[in-house]
């Protein structure tokens, strides 16, 4: 009679190792089909302005459209290491909050299927002091994610290109859910 008894339970863990088995394998081919249904949050980027409040004598206007281009192309290269990004039809022209406007490149950022829109604008205060100011737009609900000032020193290209990386790693860190 024992003999029976322990070949039933054998049986029966055999079983419940096969169902545990195929409760897991239903687990993972589940998981698998909705991460292929959730999206990923696509980001498009608008352009940044630039504003001089600085008061300096010499012109640096040439300097700082450079450095305004090279913190565009930093934060792009940095962003999409870990954010899908997506292109505004704008991008060829000037696309910024001022120029098409917050309409125009929300409607611009839906229609290339973005679900955040990312705008802002560095500005130069002083010699050694600049401020990048930026928002995440949320385009399903009209409102803002994430609204940040962030500081940075110098007027240098090297600063600048620091301080696009830095942006982007405080918009991956809290910004993008």
């Amino acid at each position: 009679m024992l003999k029976v008894q322990c070949a039933e339970v054998r049986f029966r863990l055999f079983e419940c190792g096969q169902f545990l088995l195929t409760l897991i394998g239903a687990g993972v081919l589940a998981s698998a089909a909705f991460a292929d249904a959730v999206e990923p949050a696509a980001l498009a980027v608008a352009d940044f302005e630039f504003k001089d409040t600085s008061g300096e004598v010499r012109d640096q206007t040439a300097e700082h459209e450079a450095r305004l281009k090279a913190f565009g192309v930093a934060l792009h290269d940095a962003l999409s290491e870990k954010i899908d990004l997506v292109e505004l039809p704008c991008q060829a022209e000037q696309c910024t909050i001022k120029d098409p406007g917050l309409v125009d490149l929300s409607k611009q950022a839906r229609t290339a299927r973005a679900k955040y829109l990312l705008i802002g604008q560095m500005h130069k205060m002083s010699t050694l002091v600049g401020w990048v100011k930026f928002a995440v737009l949320d385009l399903n609900d009209n409102k803002p994610v994430c609204d940040r000032y962030l500081t940075y020193r110098g007027d240098t290209d090297e600063a600048w290109r620091r301080a696009a990386e830095f942006t982007a790693r405080d918009i991956e860190k809290h910004c993008i859910p």
